[in-house]
């Protein structure tokens, strides 16, 4: 038998006073934890910055809010990444959000960068076309943005061409040379990160770099997408094979130099002399096929020593994807049709059809 405990020697709850510890329990976590947490979030929203100078955040198009909050964090726009993801949540103000370049003053509140980024900002939105070289991304640039200088861009530009993404920006009209081009780039590493792998990379046998200079070229020579892995195939072949690629878009890239310059190498003009300057000659002279570069591919085996445009997506993915064929050669009529062969003498027949 259990015997009761002696109230003298142990303290014994009583029902009623179990019963207010478990009301004080209640009203502690019901209502003293919530309040406290809310007493909390109000300070720590309106606790300004540790950042001591005022820092230029940029906004994606379709960048989630957990991004956003992380590169806000990491500039030291904000304090906390989870506050800001609350805030935002419970505000309903993801979609809200508006893409942009924006500049967040020293000592910024967490509201207050949620409310500068909602509203945009006096930012341009204009779009670098696939296929572009670097001086036509500067051209668009210089024509557009007030501090950008043609040839400080194109001097920047020289070593990443193939590499400056083409897509519709938004840029604050006060971005220097450096922040725009490094813009292109992360862009371009962004948006081909799940293509431009190792896997496939090896998959193909090539670098890199090489499928960025093939699909230059495919960029500038075909634009139907069901013509673009097949004409990427007969380009990757005649290079494997040490065959002449006799590829225009690759003459027509130096041609550009020489008709600016007077010399088939790299060079950057005044910018009043390329305003209104057709980069692309669409049509080649015997001069232009002889010119004396390595980006010559009428003149030269092999590939270029660098892309000749900048890629978009689909080209890229067209080298990834190259098919094989019989043929060796192709042509692009008036019309945009492609033609293609086997035999030099059957794409000689093509020529004078469809060509001459």
């Amino acid at each position: 038998m259990i015997e009761p405990l002696d109230p003298n020697k142990y303290h014994v709850l009583t029902p009623a006073a179990k019963k207010r510890i478990i009301l004080a329990g209640l009203f502690f976590v019901l209502i003293v934890v919530p309040f406290l947490l809310r007493a909390y979030y109000r300070v720590a929203i309106n606790r300004p910055s540790q950042s001591g100078k005022e820092v230029s955040v940029e906004i994606m198009r379709g960048e989630g809010v957990s991004d956003i909050a992380r590169n806000l964090l990491d500039k030291g726009a904000i304090n906390s990444d989870f506050l800001f993801n609350v805030y935002v949540y419970t505000g309903k103000l993801g979609n809200k959000i508006q893409a942009g370049t924006y500049k967040i003053p020293a000592g910024s509140n967490l509201k207050q960068v949620v409310e500068i980024i909602q509203h945009g900002t006096n930012d341009l939105q204009l779009t670098f076309l696939e296929g572009w070289r670097a001086e036509e991304f500067a051209r668009l640039a210089t024509n557009n943005l007030d501090n950008i200088d043609f040839q400080e861009f194109v001097n920047l530009a020289k070593d990443r061409e193939g590499f400056l993404f083409p897509d519709t920006y938004s840029v604050n009209k006060d971005i220097q040379e450096k922040e725009l081009l490094d813009m292109f780039i992360a862009n371009f590493n962004e948006r081909t990160k799940e293509i431009l792998t190792e896997t496939n990379l090896t998959r193909v046998g090539l670098t890199k770099e090489q499928v960025i200079i093939f699909a230059s070229m495919i960029e500038r020579e075909i634009h139907t997408e069901e013509d673009r892995p097949v004409v990427a195939g007969i380009i990757i072949k005649r290079w494997r094979e040490d065959t002449k690629l006799d590829v225009d878009a690759t003459t027509q890239y130096v041609a550009a130099w020489q008709d600016i310059c007077g010399a088939p190498e790299r060079c950057v003009p005044p910018f009043e002399d390329i305003e209104s300057f057709d980069w692309w000659p669409s049509i080649l002279t015997q001069d232009d096929l002889e010119l004396d570069s390595p980006y010559n591919t009428r003149k030269n085996l092999g590939l270029p020593p660098a892309p000749i445009s900048n890629p978009g997506l689909s080209a890229i993915e067209a080298v990834l994807n190259a098919k094989e064929s019989p043929y060796y050669f192709y042509l692009t009529d008036s019309e945009g049709a492609i033609h293609y062969a086997t035999t030099l003498d059957e794409h000689n027949s093509n020529t004078t059809k469809y060509i001459q």
